[in-house]
């Protein structure tokens, strides 16, 4: 962070401050967490949160100083972006813990890493690493590329995350069956815009491929879907649909991802897919707080 200079002192002018370095300042008064410099770059730093109002500071005070909010290891980072970054480090945030007696559900923070996941019997994930956490894990589209009938395998039942506007949306089971409400005015926003977009004709020329091409899984909200679970949104994601806070992971449902296959996709098709995704993305984060 640059000092104010001797002639803007002895001018009597006070310094002028950059919304970057304002920002960065407020996380160090603010927060219990870590705060350092991204080598060779002056408007890139890596926030390791401590605790969870930690996640919830940061994304305040980088949507009042407009500066870019990202999940640190989800997506590369370079030297000359044209933006000042902010990195999201959740790897302390690392609890971990049975939610039943028969250790069939895990309640896990973002932070959990492989390494705690296979000591606990989690053998679906054996092959990946050890310092892998849960929350990039689960926004990595290498790890999480499943066909439509094949989500529930990913495992993953509920899950807390911290939206753009600043509220916290509980995902799970969603439907008949399930008569939780949605617990934030943006997700009873969003889900109804969701349901009408899987059904545009534009959703069916994705819907209709063997492969998924999308980014989000919006597919989730196609007609057919009778086992909907808001949380499987979040798979793949990198992490641009918010800040994952905690999940609720079932190890007997849990089975290893394919990897994403070549798609030999109609340019048509793929044009459709991502002006989908660029719709879930706008309804998620209006701001562009997180890509």
């Amino acid at each position: 962070m640059q000092n104010p200079s001797r002639r803007a002192f002895f001018g009597g002018r006070p310094p002028e401050i950059s919304n970057w370095d304002q920002c960065l300042l407020q996380i160090q008064r603010k927060t219990q967490g870590v705060l350092r410099q991204l080598d060779q770059s002056d408007d890139q730093a890596v926030f390791t949160a401590s605790v969870i109002a930690d996640l919830h500071h940061a994304r305040q005070l980088c949507h009042a100083f407009d500066i870019k909010l990202y999940l640190w290891g989800a997506q590369e980072h370079t030297e000359d972006s044209a933006e000042p970054i902010l990195w999201l480090d959740v790897s302390a945030l690392n609890q971990l813990m049975p939610v039943d007696a028969e250790k069939k559900q895990w309640f896990m923070q973002a932070g959990v890493r492989m390494e705690q996941l296979k000591a606990a019997g989690f053998d679906a994930v054996a092959h990946l690493p050890d310092e892998l956490l849960v929350a990039n894990w689960l926004a990595d589209p290498r790890y999480q590329y499943r066909s439509f009938h094949d989500l529930a395998q990913s495992g993953l039942v509920h899950a807390s995350l911290l939206m753009a506007d600043g509220t916290v949306s509980s995902l799970g089971p969603f439907g008949a069956q399930n008569t939780k409400p949605l617990n934030t005015a943006l997700l009873r926003q969003i889900v109804p815009q969701l349901f009408q977009l899987a059904q545009t004709e534009l959703a069916q020329v994705v819907l209709a491929q063997k492969e998924w091409a999308g980014r989000y899984r919006w597919d989730i909200f196609q007609a057919s879907n009778t086992d909907l679970n808001l949380s499987h949104l979040l798979l793949g994601h990198t992490g641009h649909l918010g800040i994952l806070e905690w999940v609720v992971l079932d190890n007997h449902k849990l089975k290893p991802a394919g990897g994403v296959p070549d798609l030999a996709l109609d340019s048509t098709v793929l044009i459709a897919a991502q002006d989908l995704d660029a719709v879930v993305r706008q309804q998620f984060d209006p701001d562009a707080l997180f890509y």
